[in-house]
This record gives structure tokens, sequence and C-alpha cells, in this order.
């Protein structure tokens, strides 16, 4: 497939940082972040009537001045001539009018931007009937939406920091949920502050798409891109280089979008959002920045625009109507490349078929030859028996692997595609020598379920070419890396979270059936006490259950919000409010908060200080200019040598305040973890309580209140 035009800009672009705007309100105009702090802008159509070919003389430069993090294009108001253009920096937020060459509104934002997004404002937000935007910004664990005004609308904590966002109705529900993407390796879903879903993936979420009607498109650091259709994947692919950008396109025009990736490497390919099938590639000379969709050449077809790291621009439209005779060519070649590769692994397997076939025979007549038929075949009732065997002892989770009579393992495969307990997605045990039972060691560092699908080679003894492959399936629960105990720890946690009783105690036994790997079934009591002890670091966690209250122990604040949000998730119950004490995490948040004072107060003594000099730098510039001018070569020295020593102080000052900065970043990403967990103590409404009231106690800077509401789940009453 040709491009519907190509140029080159010769300047280098950000990844992941370009967008499509109408800021005059007619023409499109492609804005791209690209190195020492600057944003070019490149506007064809304004001045060249849609010729693309002089492109250098339409680009213009907009300087920041600050490393550019992520750009975003919208309107505010349904009544703006143009699309604003926001810039986001590791620091900032800047809306800014491109028309008029003026700043809408300027931001701190201490969070930081990573990525941004216009979403329309929840109706209970704003005030008129008109509808508006807001622009919602990612950032170091934390979600803010500002309106035109540059005033907060919407504000929530995630796990951790946000890397990609888009809007795409995951639920079904005939809403568009706020779809963000984290270094946590989770997708979640937000319906205003609600998290409506979420689900774990095996790498960093780089970035999403909206497709169609419930399907998004992802792709993760570790070289796998794929589709969602509603909360369930739909397929993946995985590459050895790094997905850069993706969009959803309909390239070949049959009337159903493709999903197209950019690559590191510099390959550009779109799939069919179905199967993952290939429908078209090009390579680039360098690696894809970004993906995005426009009418650029205003023709009235939009075109899917691809932007390389070293600013060559391509343009791609629908391929229906455009060069048949060379669009069926290509179809033709690829039905038969695909035939070719069916023929040929159909080959392969005949041939694996007729090798394996030839050594049984070989084996069987070498067997009649010696008059030994018995004992190299396995029995015919053999089975693969996967169980846990972990014990108090034991280092780690355990899984056994036996067949229960005479036949012996030569070799095991696991495989785990979902949530990534294996690297590289697969575990390979080969025991020194064959045996009918093998005990695989499992170092488990997530809470999550997990299906592994085992393949296990079975033969019999003194038989050595010719073996049997067994499949089985083991779901491993969610809180396998926790051993279940006959009695109570020595000591138990100080940590604890209570609750009433949502349901009966049987249905709560379900629950923990479900989620743990239990020595023996709960007991049939209406008060029910059980201990467990963590494989990772001894941790000892407690539950225990009555008809009214449920209580669960332990000094690890995230495994106490996992285990509510996992039980209201198998329950399927809808509200949960909770109390909670955590000594030790409390103790902590009251040291984060003292380290954010402390980093807040030296930021603004620095950003005084550096005034101060910036201002004592004009004027030695000004002095000595005027000696220069004055032929005064003493003094000009003089001057130049104090600027000089000024520069290096500023220089050293720059240092410090950027130390301090991210120091504030990362104490100010505790805080908002420290949210996110007091927040998952809950379920339903009572979550989004405890989010909006811990925003509201840290902009008054009440530090009774938070942890009153880290504590109860409600404000306090005043």
């Amino acid at each position: 497939m040709l491009p519907a035009f190509q140029l080159h800009l010769h300047q280098p672009v950000l990844e992941r940082v370009a967008q499509v705007g109408k800021f005059d309100g007619k023409h499109p105009s492609l804005a791209c972040g690209t190195t020492a702090g600057k944003v070019f802008l490149h506007s064809p159509n304004e001045k060249h009537d849609g010729n693309l070919e002089d492109s250098e003389q339409n680009v213009r430069f907009l300087k920041i001045n600050r490393k550019i993090s992520a750009l975003s294009t919208g309107k505010f108001l349904e009544s703006d001539p143009g699309d604003t253009l926001v810039v986001g920096t590791q620091a900032s937020l800047l809306a800014y009018n491109v028309e008029k060459n003026s700043d809408i509104f300027y931001k701190d934002i201490p969070d930081g931007v990573n990525t941004m997004l216009f979403v329309p404002v929840p109706a209970m937000k704003t005030g008129n009937a008109a509808p508006s935007q807001m622009v919602v910004v990612g950032g170091n664990c934390s979600l803010q939406g500002y309106n035109n005004e540059g005033n907060e609308l919407f504000w929530t904590v995630t796990g951790d920091n946000v890397r990609a966002m888009t809007m795409t109705d995951v639920t079904g529900h005939g809403r568009a949920e706020l779809v963000v993407g984290s270094d946590d390796f989770e997708i979640r879903a937000f319906q205003n502050e609600e998290i409506v879903y979420e689900c774990t993936e095996t790498s960093q979420i780089l970035a999403l798409t909206p497709i169609q009607k419930q399907m998004f498109g992802y792709a993760l650091q570790n070289g796998t891109v794929g589709v969602y259709k509603g909360k369930y994947r739909a397929w993946r692919v995985k590459s050895k280089n790094t997905p850069t950008a993706i969009q959803a396109f309909d390239i070949n025009g049959d009337g159903e979008k493709e999903i197209v990736i950019g690559w590191s490497n510099g390959k550009f390919e779109s799939r069919k959002i179905t199967n993952g099938e290939v429908v078209h590639k090009d390579m680039f000379t360098s690696p894809i920045a970004a993906l995005v969709t426009a009418d650029y050449r205003m023709d009235g077809n939009e075109e899917i625009i691809c932007c390389s790291a070293d600013g060559e621009i391509r343009g791609y439209f629908m391929a229906a109507g455009e060069f048949p005779t060379t669009a069926a060519v290509n179809e033709r070649a690829l039905n038969e490349e695909k035939e070719v590769a069916k023929l040929s692994k159909y080959k392969a397997g005949l041939q694996l078929e007729l090798k394996s076939l030839e050594a049984i025979t070989l084996g069987s007549s070498s067997a009649n030859k010696n008059a030994k038929t018995t004992g190299l075949r396995i029995k015919a009732g053999t089975k693969i028996h996967i169980k846990s065997t972990a014990t108090k002892a034991s280092p780690s989770f355990e899984l056994e692997v036996s067949t229960e009579n005479e036949s012996v393992i030569k070799m095991i495969t696991i495989y785990e595609y979902d949530v990534g307990i294996f690297e590289g997605e697969s575990l390979v045990i080969r025991p020194p020598s064959m045996v009918s039972a093998v005990t695989i060691p499992l170092q488990l560092t997530k809470y999550v379920p997990a299906k592994m699908d085992f393949k296990v080679l079975v033969g019999s003894r003194g038989n050595n070419t010719s073996f049997h492959v067994f499949e089985a399936v083991y779901k491993l629960p969610k809180f396998a890396m926790f051993l279940h105990l006959p009695s109570a720890p020595e000591s138990e946690p100080r940590g604890n979270v209570r609750f009433k009783t949502p349901v009966k105690t049987q249905l709560m036994c379900s629950w923990i059936e479900q989620s743990f790997t239990l020595n023996a079934p709960c007991p049939d009591n209406s008060t029910i006490d059980l201990y467990f002890k963590s494989f990772k670091d001894g941790s000892p966690l407690c539950i225990f259950f009555t008809p009214t209250e449920t209580v669960i122990r332990t000094d690890d604040m995230d495994l106490a919000a996992e285990l509510v949000q996992d039980m209201c998730t198998h329950l399927e119950w809808c509200e949960l409010e909770s109390t909670a004490d955590f000594p030790r995490q409390m103790d902590d948040l009251k040291h984060l908060l003292v380290r954010v004072d402390e980093c807040n107060s030296i930021r603004l003594k620095l950003t005084g200080e550096m005034a101060d000099d910036s201002n004592q730098v004009k004027n030695l510039i000004i002095r000595a200019e005027d000696a220069r001018i004055l032929n005064d070569m003493s003094r000009m020295r003089r001057y130049y040598s104090e600027l000089f020593t000024l520069n290096n102080q500023l220089l050293g000052e720059y240092t410090k305040r950027s130390t301090n900065h991210q120091a504030l970043l990362d104490a100010l990403k505790e805080v908002n973890s420290m949210i996110q967990l007091a927040a998952r103590l809950r379920f339903g409404n009572a979550k989004q309580t405890v989010v909006a009231a811990c925003r509201k106690a840290i902009k008054n800077n009440n530090i009774h209140a938070l942890f009153y509401i880290v504590k109860t789940g409600k404000e306090e009453h005043q």
C-alpha cells in the first residue's frame, strides 16, 4: 500500500507526544513535542491551500523551555472557536490558544504529567447545560481533571504511575468509561471516581486505544499487543520489539477497523481486531513515535498519520477503490502465502507423526527380538495428578506432579499467559532422573489467580524412545502464597480491618476455599478462625468469621485491601464499610506528610532564591553590554566574571531543586498509594467517599482528619 502523502520535517518527535487539532476551527495542524522543550506545529492547509510539499515552510515552534511529556488537543466548551493545545511537562500543565498566541491557564502539577486526554465533564460537575469537556491528567499515582479555567473538577488515585488513557464502554452499560493503564501492570476502568473494572496484564501498559463499542487495544512494555472485548481479552501477539504507538483505523476499506501498531524497530503494521491477523505492514528508517488520525488533506477522507522519531511523516488512507490492481495482487499473494504456510505446517506435523511411528515400530521390533515386550509401554489408565504439597518447612509454594503408578516423568512444561507468574510466560522442569513424582517450587510474588497449562512427558521405566504427552490444567488460587496453619501463630499481627459479615459464614467459607489452598475444609461452625503464613516473608495472616463481624488481621495493608476487594467481588457484594487500624502504616504516613511539607518549603525557598539570582543575571548582562559599548574593557570583564560565577551558582541551585522535586514526587506517590489502599479497604460508594474525603483533608492540610478517614472511612463530624 502506498502512502497518501509523505514528507520529512527534519525535527525529532518524542514518543507518543503528537496530536492533531483544528486550532483555528477549520484547518488541521499536527502538533508534536520535540527536543529542547519545544512543540512544533505543522499547518500545511492554512497558507498553501493543502499543498503538503513545502513542509518546512509550514512549521512553527512554541518554546515551553521544559521537557515535554504529553500533548492533548480539544475543546473545553462547545462554543470555543477552535481547539486548545494543552502541553504537559514533568511538573506543570499549560493550556494554550494557538491562534491568539496566549496562555489560557497554567497549573503547577506536583504529581507530574505522563499522559492527557479530553473527556466529557460528568453532569454533577458542571453547572451549565452546555456540553463541556475537561482535560484529565495522568500522573504520579493520580488522575486529575481541569476545566477551561484551570479549576480542578476531578481527582482520584491509582495504584502506580499512569501511562495511558482512553475512553470506551468496557462494561457494556451504554456509558463510556475512562480506561487507565499504569506501571503496576493494571488496566482500570473508571466511571467518575469509581473503579468499575480492573484486570492485570504481564507488563507495564504503554498505550491504549478505543476501537468500537466494548473493544479497545493495548500495548505493553514487554512487546505484547492485543485487543480486549469488554472485560475479556480477544487475542494478543508478542514481539521482541517494543510497541511505541497504537491506533484504530480502517486501513483496508472493509468497513471494519483494524488495530494499527508502530514499533521501536520502525515497523508499521495493521492487524484485524478479530484475530490479530496481519493486514498491512511498512517500514520506516527510525522508530515510530506516534500515530494519529485526521482528515489532514481536507479532501473528506480520514488518514492515519504515522510520525517517526526522526521527523518523517506518512499518511495512509482507506484502500477501498484505490489502486485496485495493486490491492488485488497483494491480496492474492497474501492468500498464497497463507496457503503455503498452512501446507508447510501440515507437512511438518505429518513428518513428526511418521518419525514417532517409526520409533515406536523400531522399539517394538527390538523388544520382540529380546522377548521383553512388557514394561515398555505405559498403562492404559495412567493419569497426571497435580496437587499442592507445601508444608510449614517449605521455603515456597510447591506443586507435586505425579503419575501415581510406575510410569515416570521425563519433563514438565508449564505455560501461564495471563498474569506473568513466569518470566517468558513458561517454565520447563527436567528432573535429573526420571521419577513418578516431581515437586515444583514456585516463587509467587503477586496476589493473582492463574490458569497454568501443564504438558507432561511420561514414559515407562527402561524405555527411552517412546513417550506420551499428557496435558492438564491447574488453577492457582489468588492467595496461594499463604500456607494454611493448623493453629494460631505465636504472635498475631497488630494491624486489622473489621466489618460486618456481609453473608452467611458458609458463603464466606466458599470464598476462602476458592482463594486459598487449604489443608482441610472449613469447619461447619458459626464461628471460624483461620490462620496462614506467607511464603514470601513469613508474616502471619489471621481471618476470623462470626455471624455478625469479620476481622482480618495482618500488618500488610496492601494484603488486607486485596482480601476485601476479592471477597466483595466473589460474593457480588455492592457496598462494604469497614474500620481499619494499621499502626505501622499510619506512622509511615505521618512521616511521609512531614517529608512532603519539608520538600514544599524547600521548593518555595529555592524558587525565590533562583528568582533573585535571575534578576541579578539580567542586571549584570545589561551592565556588561553598557561597558562594552563604552569600551570599558576592565569593567566588562569584571561583570562577565561575576556573571560566570552567578551562572554556576544557578546551575547548582537547579540541581538542588531537581533533586528536591524528585523527592517530592516520590513522597506524593507514596501518599497517593496510601489513599488508594485506604479506599480499597472499602467497597462501592464507601470507596469513593474515602478518596474524596482524603483529597479534601489534604487540601485543607488537616492531618488529624486524614488519619480519621483512613481509620473509619468517614469524614470527622465537626
